[in-house]
């Protein structure tokens, strides 16, 4: 590997760090996001492995169908490796359907041998999982969502006192609704008939309503950042890049190329936005989640709660509680007061998500700064494109 192949590796690295792996020249699920979700599809793949334990073996016959179900998938694994000209146990430099049709197909071997059921329904309920999280690392990896969370979350301890003042400002109105929420009788009843399946479905509802004031909040903040009049303002942007020290120099270069993002590359960019601003009101919920459910913990005894609702002890498996002795009484942790306070803690997070969208001097700093950070990378993106993606230029 030449020193252009070595710079473009680690400047592609960055864009992917940045969250924008979008960014990278002919981005292809085989090259770029199948390759880097490789170490965590080969884990599971042989950690599948242990599928094989079970009571259907005894002693040594368990111990061989161990090591029969792992050399089974081993052997697989390297032969298709030396079919395709590479080492016996390499990571792919690329992955095609035969690697991602080994992924599902490789862990029924152990689990046919270890089966204690139906062998059919059992493999089909492997096959199926490989399936869903083969989907899984497809979808994560191809937009970097967890380096994109990493960054937003970088985002929010940069702005943390802009967002804290912003919490401030709905605090007063958040608090007088939460709290009422909160001591009304009739809530915890309804905690109390919730199920998880209809509780999630209603964090669903309320989380989509908060996702589309955030999706229209970011539709705003589209505006022309590709463009570059010369090199010298993309060498200020570029300062802290892979990219610094091979900035075309105005006097020998034509100018920046502009080139347009393409379709994949703009929703990354939109994405990014989003996921920021989203990051930012998940911890505003999280953190009233946490408040009410400690402070429920220290206000509601458990005689007041058989009272609120129609449970007559808090014994059995849906109505699960746990006791916590303090100062000659005891705290109670239950799951009443864990979907109260969710409940609280997601309804204040739409109404900061609210917050978020019509407080304009928060709009104009937030639009200012990811306005500087995506112009950033954009700015990296010309001189990958110029000098390692066409040296020639």
């Amino acid at each position: 590997m030449d020193e252009v192949d070595q710079q473009r590796d680690e400047c592609e690295r960055w864009f992917v760090h940045q969250g924008l792996p979008h960014l990278i020249d002919h981005y292809s699920a085989t090259e770029d996001v199948f390759t880097r979700a490789a170490p965590f599809l080969v884990l599971v793949m042989f950690s599948e492995v242990f599928l094989s334990f079970g009571d259907r073996w005894q002693g040594w016959a368990q111990l061989a169908a161990f090591v029969g179900g792992l050399g089974l998938m081993a052997g697989a694994f390297a032969a298709v490796n030396r079919i395709r000209r590479r080492r016996h146990f390499q990571l792919p430099d690329d992955i095609g359907l035969v690697d991602l049709a080994l992924f599902v197909v490789l862990p029924l071997g152990p689990t046919a041998i270890g089966a204690q059921g139906s062998v059919v329904v059992e493999v089909g309920w492997v096959a199926a999982a490989n399936l869903v999280i083969l989907a899984a690392s497809f979808l994560i990896t191809r937009w970097a969502l967890i380096p994109m969370v990493i960054w937003s979350l970088a985002q929010v301890w940069r702005r943390l006192g802009e967002v804290s003042s912003l919490a401030m400002k709905s605090l007063p109105t958040m608090v007088l609704f939460s709290a009422f929420i909160f001591l009304n009788a009739e809530m915890w009843q309804v905690a109390n008939d919730f199920t998880l399946p209809y509780f999630t479905l209603v964090v669903a509802l309320i989380a989509s309503v908060g996702g589309t004031f955030v999706a229209l909040s970011v539709r705003r903040l589209t505006l022309d950042l590709v463009r570059f009049p010369n090199w010298r303002e993309v060498a200020e942007l570029v300062a802290d890049s892979p990219v610094a020290d091979i900035v075309p120099d105005d006097h020998m270069s034509p100018p920046p190329a502009n080139a347009p993002l393409g379709r994949g590359a703009s929703f990354n960019v939109g994405l990014l936005l989003f996921v920021s601003q989203a990051v930012q009101i998940m911890l505003v919920a999280m953190v009233i989640t946490v408040f009410y459910v400690i402070f429920g913990m220290l206000t509601v005894r458990e005689a007041t709660l058989l009272q609120w609702t129609t449970v007559s002890e808090l014994t059995t498996t849906a109505d699960w509680a746990v006791r916590i002795p303090l100062f000659g009484s005891e705290m109670l942790f239950s799951r009443e007061l864990v979907v109260v306070a969710g409940f609280i803690g997601v309804i204040s997070g739409l109404q900061f998500a609210v917050q978020l969208v019509t407080d304009e001097s928060y709009r104009a700093g937030f639009a200012a700064d990811m306005a500087d950070e995506v112009r950033e990378a954009l700015a990296v993106r010309a001189v990958y494109l110029r000098k390692l993606v066409d040296p020639r230029g």
